[in-house]
């Protein structure tokens, strides 16, 4: 009940900060002025709307200081144990009330070294440079309530000369995990520069930064990512390591983790490069297709488009 009403409680403070910052906007710009000789005052210039939709890199921003408010620690997880195997959420992570059960906790073989993030009820992303044990190979889940469930990863298929390798699990996941929607395609007509990030690493910590550049190279579309400017957002920035790789990167829409990609490699200038979901969309639905799913992308109609 706690955990409820705190997530209620969370999109009620969201709701309200939102409103604040678009009524400000939209006082700043409207003129007054009076009307005849009756003195009565009317409003000119204003919108049809009284706030208007707002700018979706000020709303991940706002969404994410939020979050930091009270809760400080980082780690997704506060215990672990072999026999049974079992995963145990940690109720003092920052993050904890944005749903993380989509992201994997293990690979047999591997630990957290890997990733694997749901992009469908079948489909998990991975990365393809990542030296995976001989399929099928074991993957777990962990749900809200610490259940943990494993699947077996079947098959994988790398997406053309990419970073970005499909797996295909032996059975749909459990509906208490999270199957996340991804960054759409047409992003950049509601985000025009650098935003924040959340992402997750071999360690299992929740962490902030900055998607930065998107680069168009031999190996696929990717981007680099690096510390927030925002000094709150960036005490929760860890620099790229190796054996991070696979694991995901999202942004942050209406509390909801939207999957941007998954780490690659260790970039220039102390930034990490991910593989760039949002442009290879259709090729992505190529593979998962073919055992008949499709990846689901978040509508950002609501935000303002520039």
């Amino acid at each position: 009940m706690s955990t409820t009403l705190e997530s209620l409680q969370f999109e009620l403070n969201s709701l309200i900060q939102k409103i604040i910052v678009e009524a400000k906007r939209e006082a700043s710009s409207t003129q007054f002025s009076t009307s005849g000789n009756s003195g009565t005052s009317s409003l000119t210039n204003v919108q049809p709307n009284l706030i208007s939709k707002p700018d979706l890199k000020e709303h991940i921003s706002l969404s994410l200081q939020i979050l930091l408010k009270d809760k400080k620690e980082k780690n997704i997880v506060s215990g672990f144990t072999m026999n049974p195997l079992k995963w145990t959420r940690n109720v003092n992570c920052w993050a904890r009330n944005l749903d993380t059960t989509g992201i994997s906790m293990g690979i047999w073989g591997l630990g957290c070294v890997g990733g694997g993030t749901l992009i469908t009820r079948k489909h998990v992303l991975l990365a393809n440079h990542v030296p995976y044990p001989t399929l099928p190979f074991l993957i777990y889940f962990v749900d809200n309530n610490n259940n943990t469930y494993e699947y077996k990863v079947i098959k994988t298929k790398r997406l053309g000369n990419t970073d970005i390798l499909i797996g295909e699990l032996d059975s749909e996941v459990h509906s208490s995990l999270k199957v996340y929607k991804i960054l759409p395609s047409n992003y950049k007509t509601y985000l025009t520069s650098m935003f924040p990030v959340f992402y997750s690493d071999q360690e299992r910590k929740s962490l902030i930064g900055e998607l930065q550049t998107v680069y168009n190279q031999l190996d696929g579309i990717n981007f680099s990512m690096g510390k927030h400017s925002d000094d709150v957002l960036s005490q929760y920035f860890e620099m790229l390591a190796v054996g991070d790789s696979g694991n995901p990167i999202f942004t942050l829409v209406n509390n909801e983790l939207v999957l941007i990609g998954a780490w690659y490699k260790i970039w220039t200038n102390n930034t990490g490069m991910g593989t760039f979901l949002p442009a290879q969309i259709a090729e992505i639905n190529n593979i998962t297709r073919n055992s008949g799913y499709v990846v689901n992308e978040v509508d950002l109609s609501a935000f303002k488009n520039y």
